[in-house]
């Protein structure tokens, strides 16, 4: 019998995955081991159906997205980890309803928290991918969904520190 998988412990684990992978690699530039966190939130206070909560509440301190980041990084990253990637005709097709769904999420955490997005994607057996709203300059995209560019996690960590902090 086949042990059954939860979601949740699941997405939970790829979040911290992806919070220890970054913290890696900007540990130097931060001086701090670790630099990012899983969000316990994982934005739901202002996320999705809540992002009416930023009329009302102060973003001082708010957090968007799956992951706490540094103040100064340029991006609101949310992580999503699932057993199964679409099938090759909805990709081409671009009707992927499930990226959709996600790319609508991190749109508004994008718009909410005045930073760039970053939709951290992960099917079993396949590398990591990354979904961003404007090309890696001087690198070729892996392809394109819609009007979003994706491509490897590592190629997107691969930029120079620059391209993550703002000033």
């Amino acid at each position: 019998m086949t042990k059954r998988v939860n979601g949740k412990q699941k997405g939970n684990g790829f979040e911290r995955k992806i919070a220890n992978l970054l913290s890696e690699r900007f540990a130097e530039i931060l001086g701090i081991e670790q630099g990012f966190r899983r969000n316990p939130d994982s934005g739901s206070f202002f996320g999705g159906s809540n992002t009416q909560r930023t009329a009302t509440h102060s973003m001082d301190y708010a957090i968007f997205g799956d992951l706490i980041c540094p103040r100064n990084f340029a991006f609101s990253v949310e992580c999503k980890h699932y057993k199964t990637a679409p099938t090759f005709q909805s990709i081409v097709e671009h009707t992927v309803k499930q990226w959709d769904d996600w790319l609508g999420q991190v749109v508004q955490d994008s718009i909410n928290s005045g930073k760039k997005l970053a939709l951290i994607v992960k099917y079993n057996n396949v590398p990591e991918i990354v979904f961003l709203q404007n090309p890696i300059a001087g690198t070729p995209e892996s392809f394109k969904y819609k009007n979003y560019y994706i491509y490897k996690l590592g190629t997107f960590l691969k930029q120079p520190d620059s391209e993550f902090f703002t000033q």
